[in-house]
């Protein structure tokens, strides 16, 4: 078996492809070093203290001075932006391959800062419940993540202060709809999946303008009318409880039994379907899409996306946890939301190597809890994220040799002449 030194080649490649699509997107050259040393830094030190990911790099100059390049430019006014464009057009290939995008909504909470930009009061999504919610002070974080059965592939990522952006009429119901403006570009046959807080008209009239397939999950002060001749309407959770549930669905995560139903209702005249589920060990759940195709694909399509849903809660446990974003201590709005999508271009490198890659990877790094491939869990970005960390601090950056001391290479032809 390889030792975890064999795989640095392989990995630098693939990180020096990565950053060398940037000049192709319009960044200059001084972007591009920048960006690297940053990109570079967060994977071999997962961390977002700069001065942490200057001594990382072991430049040959002064920590100090590569911290405040490095902090220099992270205040570039729009970079985030740009980021997020260039990973979509990078990805393009793998979005259109995945099925769903899931959008949620985060925090993080930053109670003791006093010199950041932006900082505001954020509901605290750890502490706070459906009866009582907790507001401290910190920033929004709102990620967009494409998933099947296979993975996940992180696509967009902002950290923001919404009294501060609100200045300029900038809302939650903008950060949600602009990822899928991005998404739809690429893939407009992505289905978006939303938990409550995107039950909202505001959210449900935009996509249903644009064609854009849906699934949401409905909040209880819904109502929907049962024909579309009708101008009665009756509230969803009423509706839910007198569908027949007759169809059973085994979950791809724990293997959960469902029992799932589907109805037509009607939204202002717009035909959807309404998906009700109900736990055997549990209560009941609906769903709103848009969605069309027999019955049995409609249910099957809607509890395959909400199962997948998971999946971006595990994501922002991880960048908190092996990225530390909580402990982000920057003063300048600029900065704070481009280092967001620095840590997701990171993140979202992982989660591109190919799967025999990571096998090899995670068995070399020794981090197996009983050495056994079958060990290796569903989400397995906690396991890549620290092998890849592991491969890159094995490697001794070499100094560059003097010109006078290189072999030189005048492009003659050398020809083996046997017998001459």
């Amino acid at each position: 078996m390889k030792s975890i030194h064999d795989f640095a080649p392989e990995i630098q490649k693939r990180m020096s492809d990565y950053v060398g699509f940037l000049p192709k997107q319009g960044f200059k050259r001084p972007e591009v070093k920048n960006i690297g040393a940053l990109f570079h830094g967060l994977l071999k030190r997962p961390n977002v203290h700069v001065s942490e990911l200057s001594r990382s790099l072991d430049e040959s100059i002064a920590p100090k001075k590569t911290e405040e390049r490095l902090h220099r430019n992270l205040r570039r006014e729009g970079l985030w932006d740009r980021l997020l464009d260039a990973q979509m057009s990078k990805h393009r290939a793998a979005i259109r391959k995945m099925r769903y995008c899931i959008i949620d909504q985060s925090d993080i909470q930053k109670p003791y800062a006093e010199q950041m930009e932006g900082l505001g009061r954020v509901r605290d999504g750890d502490k706070s419940t459906r009866e009582k919610v907790l507001v401290g002070k910190g920033y929004y974080w709102i990620n967009g993540v494409m998933a099947d059965a296979t993975g996940i592939l992180p696509v967009s990522s902002e950290l923001y202060g919404l009294d501060y952006e609100g200045k300029e009429h900038t809302s939650e119901n903008t950060k949600i709809l602009s990822i899928t403006d991005r998404v739809h570009a690429v893939h407009p046959g992505a289905i978006y999946v939303l938990d409550r807080g995107g039950d909202r008209s505001t959210i449900i009239d935009s996509l249903l303008a644009d064609d854009k397939l849906f699934v949401i999950r409905g909040q209880d002060q819904r109502s929907l009318g049962l024909h579309n001749d009708s101008a009665k309407k009756t509230n969803i959770k009423a509706i839910a409880k007198k569908t027949r549930v007759e169809y059973a669905y085994k979950s791809l995560k724990k293997g959960e039994m469902f029992d799932v139903g589907i109805k037509r209702v009607y939204l202002d005249g717009t035909p959807l379907w309404l998906v009700v589920s109900r736990r055997r060990r549990g209560g009941l759940s609906w769903y709103l899409t848009n969605f069309d195709g027999t019955h049995r694909e409609i249910m099957d399509t809607v509890m395959e996306a909400y199962g997948l849903r998971w999946r971006v809660e595990e994501y922002h446990r991880q960048i908190k946890q092996d990225y530390g974003l909580e402990s982000l201590c920057l003063r300048k709005y600029s900065a704070i939301k481009n280092m967001g999508v620095l840590v997701m271009l990171a993140a979202s490198f992982c989660a591109c190597l190919p799967e025999h890659l990571v096998i090899q990877l995670v068995a070399a790094a020794n981090l197996l809890p009983r050495k056994r491939l079958r060990d290796i869990p569903s989400y397995s970005m906690y396991m890549i994220v620290a092998a890849v960390a592991l491969v890159l601090e094995t490697v001794a950056k070499q100094r560059l040799k003097p010109l006078r001391t290189r072999k030189r290479d005048y492009l003659q032809l050398n020809l083996c002449l046997e017998g001459f």
